[in-house]
């Protein structure tokens, strides 16, 4: 059980063994358009079963310090810190593989949040990420983020829009007049345990859940280690008792100041 005062439960035991398959393709798409779809990495049962605890997490009154968001759509920071399975997709070896292509040997692990939309949700906003704090953007990927399907991801339950080669774009925000209904957004839709991966710099959305059921994701953030990732308002840092039970490949990819709050780790 991990220390400290709050009792968080560890997951229960789950394979250990992966094999990432080939990135090429994944790789390619990314580079052109801006993100790429790898189906079914991990069995769609242990997509689902995360995806109820991360249910029960959203409601459970000790962890509203760590959740932002209303009835529709909200997202609950620091996952890898409340339920060990989440390593096993943050730390997927394709995943790892793809973020490490564009952002290097040393690219760090350093949130993982789940993001709950509930039938009635309107559009996320379009919007391009971790990109306000820049006065021009770099020229290079500063982020690659990712969100795992936890259910099945549909046209109706709010799967994730993309607009293709918008990470060429060089623009911190979409255009405000930009038509969100247009043909523009690709809707990014697939099966429990597939993974979404897109460059920080294109423009995305979750789009509205029109249909009866939550569709629930595990959304993972990858960036390279000159990033000060005290501009991201609400992530959460590794807990020092979290670090010292993963092995040590998993370490590798948390670097960084391991801390139970913000204010601990994170410099201004």
């Amino acid at each position: 059980m991990p220390h400290g005062p709050l009792p968080w439960p560890r997951a229960v035991d789950y394979p250990r063994a992966m094999t990432a398959p080939d990135t090429t393709e994944a790789v390619e798409h990314l580079d052109t358009y801006g993100y790429c779809l790898l189906p079914g990495l991990v069995p769609g049962e242990l997509a689902r079963g995360l995806a109820e605890r991360c249910l029960e997490l959203h409601a459970e009154e000790r962890c509203r310090p760590f959740v932002v968001g209303d009835e529709h759509y909200q997202t609950l920071f620091g996952m890898l810190n409340l339920d060990d399975r989440t390593w096993q997709l943050a730390f997927h070896p394709a995943a790892v593989a793809v973020a490490r292509h564009f952002l290097g040997p040393r690219c760090r692990v350093v949130e993982a949040c789940s993001k709950p939309t509930w039938p009635g949700a309107p559009h996320q906003p379009l919007h391009v990420d971790s990109a306000g704090h820049f006065h021009e953007l770099p020229g290079v990927p500063w982020m690659i983020n990712s969100i795992w399907m936890l259910t099945d991801f549909t046209i109706d339950n709010g799967a994730t829009g993309v607009v293709p080669m918008s990470h060429r774009s060089g623009l911190r925000s979409p255009p405000p007049d930009f038509d969100v209904d247009g043909p523009l957004v690709r809707t990014v839709t697939g099966t429990a345990g597939s993974l979404l991966m897109w460059h920080g710099g294109a423009f995305h959305m979750a789009r509205g859940n029109t249909g009866s059921s939550v569709r629930v994701g595990l959304n993972v953030a990858y960036y390279p280690r000159w990033f000060n990732n005290w501009v991201e308002n609400n992530h959460q840092p590794v807990w020092p008792e979290t670090f010292a039970r993963m092995p040590a490949e998993m370490q590798a990819l948390c670097t960084g100041r391991q801390a139970r709050s913000r204010d601990e780790a994170y410099e201004s």
